[in-house]
């Protein structure tokens, strides 16, 4: 029962972590005192909200991962456009 209490608390900081970095990267709080970190919140901001173009190992990780619909035997062929 403890660990479960445990676990609930920390998922529960790491998500009102987030929804902080979200909404100080969207209103550029802190600007003048910390500019790397605002920067940081609003490129992070950005990426969580779908504006930003993706890092680029990100996309390499991906394109990485072997794509397992396509089975060897052709079974996943796309269907040929109708006319």
């Amino acid at each position: 029962m403890a660990v479960a209490l445990l676990v609930m608390v920390v998922i529960l900081a790491v998500a009102i972590g987030i929804v902080a970095v979200v909404a100080m990267g969207i209103q550029g709080a802190g600007r003048e005192r910390a500019p790397e970190l605002a920067n940081v919140m609003a490129e992070t901001a950005r990426h969580l909200n779908g504006d930003a173009e993706p890092p680029q190992g990100l996309v390499g990780f991906f394109e990485e991962i072997p794509d397992m619909r396509k089975g060897s035997d052709g079974a996943a062929k796309s269907e040929p456009s109708a006319k």
